[in-house]
């Protein structure tokens, strides 16, 4: 799924800037555009440019190294009018993803996983580390490729949940799996 008519990757922009809810710089809002591949970085670079030069996106004044974007009321007005045209599928993926890397880039949290071959099957390395420290890091061997790949994007769409699942499962706190 890639957006690639104007007004919806401006709408794209706005919908995230808004429900991010912080003003963000340039690069964190172009990492956020670009990571589910939605948006391709030409049509981010025009697109964003545009929605500066129209108002619906301002410059807050401040640090002139790190200049940080904001939605404006032009633009959450332009959004109300359009937001119904993305794909609730892609609004709930992309800001998902955005939040997760906001989070992320504040504690330095990178998520990763890894495939590979193996005499016999795969095996799926996933973790979870920090600028100090593994968090979480868990090898699973199959023999079906496919499989493989299908738990990859179940894990990077859901690494959060996945770690505190097996958090609360080794600290005794999801007792309801273990009942007969």
């Amino acid at each position: 799924m890639k957006l690639s008519d104007k007004v919806d990757v401006k709408v794209f922009i706005l919908f995230l800037l808004k429900n991010v809810g912080e003003p963000l710089e340039y690069n964190t809002i172009n990492d956020i555009v670009l990571q589910d591949e939605f948006v391709n970085y030409f049509d981010f670079a025009i697109s964003f440019s545009e929605l500066l030069d129209s108002g619906q996106v301002a410059e807050i004044p401040g640090d002139e190294v790190n200049k940080l974007y904001t939605i404006t009321q032009s633009g959450s007005e332009t959004l109300e009018s359009y937001e119904s045209s993305l794909l609730t599928v892609i609004k709930e993926r992309a800001l998902r993803s955005a939040l997760r890397l906001l989070a992320f880039n504040r504690d330095g949290t990178r998520i990763t996983s890894e495939i590979t071959e193996q005499n016999g099957g795969c095996n799926l390395n996933c973790r979870i580390y920090d600028r100090k420290r593994s968090l979480f890091s868990v090898d699973v061997f199959v023999t079906d490729r496919h499989f493989a790949e299908k738990m990859q994007f179940n894990y990077e769409e859901r690494a959060e949940i996945i770690f505190r699942g097996v958090l609360s499962l080794l600290s005794g706190d999801v007792n309801f799996i273990f009942d007969d």
